[in-house]
């Protein structure tokens, strides 16, 4: 029983660690910053635009050369979505897609397009902390 224990212990310690290095592999695999600055349609509500973004999660995880996404809100209510990809052909594919897919529509009808910025970018630079 203790073998068994500690055997399970090891395949967790190893399993969670594994985990980690992929994760971290995999960004430093993105070499495109997809950047939308964006607010959202007058009437429509932040926790209303929150959601409606937050539903692009499923489209952009199954998309050929993604990395990661992060989106984030500031005091103005303007939002920044930044999407990590391995390549501008990947990007620019997936961000064709999603215009042209129907089911996406009612999430990008909450985007005010007058104050929508979009742009792709080459990282040329990284750190991490090392804590």
């Amino acid at each position: 029983m203790k073998k068994i224990i500690i055997g399970l212990i090891l395949l967790t310690t190893v399993t969670c660690r594994t985990s980690e290095d992929t994760k971290k592999r995999t960004i430093e695999q993105a070499h495109i910053v997809e950047m939308v600055l964006w607010k959202s349609k007058p009437g429509i509500t932040t926790e209303t635009a929150k959601k409606a973004i937050t539903k692009l999660n499923h489209f952009v995880t199954k998309q050929p050369g993604f990395v990661a996404r992060k989106t984030a809100i500031a005091a103005d209510g303007k939002f920044l979505d930044l999407v990590y990809w391995t390549d501008l052909a990947s990007a620019k594919t997936a961000s064709e897609k999603a215009m042209k897919n129907e089911a996406l529509i009612p999430i990008f009808s909450t985007i005010d397009e007058k104050e929508m910025l979009f742009q792709h970018f080459e990282i040329f630079n990284r750190i991490e902390s090392l804590k």
